[in-house]
């Protein structure tokens, strides 16, 4: 009995060790990277960011000219206020893809918050020299 539950647990092993090697070099198919992007949205549904931008990161790797890839990726940089990152991988979208609505709303929805953020970042010259009133 104990020698069945150590070959078990050696062949768990195993097929973890093959299956981390196997999606490391690569896909082999349409349906791997599909099923690949359906984990990460998942990933990003549950709040998973940094899993959700880990496997985005990882299809973009394999297919560099799908813009859905590059427009998830800037949801979840954007979603963890890594909003220059965003921006990044909002324009590779567009440039992909110049028709797609969805992909320019994000853009301009991440861009007015980009810019809203820098000038809170950035004080005004004006009120650093002025004296405290008394």
């Amino acid at each position: 009995m104990e020698n069945s539950i150590k070959k078990l647990i050696l062949n768990f092993i195993l097929l973890a060790i093959i299956s981390s090697i196997l999606i490391g070099c690569g896909f082999k198919s349409d349906e791997s990277l599909k099923a690949y992007n359906e984990f990460a949205i998942k990933s990003a549904k549950k709040g998973l960011w940094n899993e959700a931008i880990m496997r985005w990161e990882r299809l973009i790797s394999a297919d560099p000219n799908n813009a859905k890839y590059h427009n998830n990726l800037a949801v979840a940089y954007e979603a963890k206020g890594q909003l220059d990152l965003a921006l990044i991988e909002y324009e590779k979208a567009i440039k992909l893809d110049p028709e797609n609505k969805v992909y320019r709303y994000n853009y301009l929805k991440c861009k007015i918050d980009h810019d809203k953020h820098q000038k809170k970042a950035k004080p005004n010259k004006l009120e650093e020299n002025k004296e405290p009133k008394i």
